[in-house]
């Protein structure tokens, strides 16, 4: 269990914003809101920060059919309090609600010159039995982006043969176009509940960045890719396109390797072992597992990358030519064999040449896994 939530820690590390949408800690924020109710025919649902040292109060809402994040920043003026949407939408937007006696929320909805439309607005109220809410549950999602992960759908669009006996089931979920597999054993002889489980919270976690509040980012990509799948191991990464206004686009790839019976994640010392004279260290043993890896793993990966690619092994490119950098490398299982890259930059992670073929590590390669 340890492990998958690892798994998820560091893919939603990697997406997710040190501060929120006003530029503010969050630590700062000393209430919250939560409401949801009708604007016309569409569910409004928001989220409302109170800040104490700010009499300004900070807005994030979405509508069912686009549920990307947006904001607004509101004062109190009167008994009332007065939203209004950011300077660059092309469309004006406007909320003014005063809370009632009975804690709902009543007042009136404006887009540009339309007509008000009356809205009165509820406390959130997410049922138990709601989609996902074990994920939302586990992740401590607060009532709002509890709300928006429940409405996620995931359809299937294709199913397609990925290894012997297996199929790769794709799921899509419309707006964002994201789509992500789940697996099927064709015998039936290898039980993926527990690894599609932990792939439905990976594809739950990519959708809940994809429509979170962003207004710098222009684009954002983001597709899965099988690399190697048997009846013990499934590898797999995560290719990311990103660009933001009048910057670049820029391509990162992230790779995951999960036991198929628990969905954990396996890590280099269960899949190759370089000193055979002495034991393991225990996954929980950080410091003795990174002083093997500096002194036997780094220096003898060194070695064998150099003998199969001596030219780009001098490169000081991504500092390759050094043993240290393989200390720690990014890793991943692929049919030709282990696939191996570095994290000093975009271009170092996006490496696809260093394969090591696995008869050319049969000896070092631990027999759980039967990786060939």
């Amino acid at each position: 269990m340890k492990k998958t939530i690892v798994i998820l820690f560091f893919l939603l590390s990697f997406f997710l914003p040190v501060i929120s949408n006003s530029g503010q800690l969050l630590a700062h924020i000393d209430k919250m809101i939560f409401l949801q109710g009708k604007v016309g025919e569409k569910t409004l649902t928001l989220k409302i920060k109170c800040y104490n040292e700010s009499p300004v109060r900070y807005l994030d809402y979405f509508f069912d059919d686009k549920k990307t994040d947006q904001y607004m920043e509101g004062n109190f003026i009167g008994n009332t309090w007065q939203f209004i949407s950011l300077e660059t939408e092309k469309t004006e937007k406007n909320l003014v609600i005063r809370e009632e006696k009975d804690g709902n929320w009543k007042g009136y909805w404006r887009e540009g010159s339309d007509k008000k439309i009356n809205v009165i607005l509820y406390p959130i109220n997410v049922n138990p039995e709601a989609n996902y809410f074990y994920y939302s549950k586990s992740k401590e999602l607060d009532p709002y982006d509890s709300y928006k992960v429940f409405i996620f759908q995931l359809d299937k669009i294709k199913t397609e043969k990925a290894a012997k006996n297996f199929q790769l089931e794709w799921l899509t979920e419309k707006e964002s176009g994201i789509s992500f597999f789940r697996v099927q054993n064709e015998n039936k002889k290898v039980n993926c509940d527990s690894i599609n489980k932990n792939l439905e919270q990976i594809q739950l976690a990519i959708l809940q960045d994809y429509f979170r509040f962003n207004p710098n980012r222009s684009n954002l990509n983001i597709q899965a890719e099988l690399l190697y799948l048997n009846e013990g191991i499934i590898s797999f990464k995560i290719i990311t396109s990103m660009s933001f206004k009048n910057q670049p686009e820029v391509k990162t790839q992230q790779f995951f390797t999960l036991d198929m019976q628990t969905g954990q994640s396996v890590d280099l010392e269960s899949l190759i072992w370089f000193d055979p004279q002495n034991p393991k260290p225990a996954a929980n043993e950080i410091t003795q597992t990174y002083e093997y890896r500096k002194a036997i793993f780094a220096p003898k990966l060194f070695s064998i990358l150099s003998e199969l690619y001596p030219q780009q092994m001098q490169s000081t490119d991504c500092k390759l030519n050094e043993v240290t950098s393989w200390a720690i490398p990014n890793f991943a299982l692929t049919k030709k064999g282990f696939l191996f890259c570095l994290s000093y930059s975009k271009d170092c992670n996006l490496m696809d040449w260093a394969i090591i073929p696995y008869e050319k590590l049969t000896p070092y390669l631990e027999k759980k896994y039967k990786l060939n």
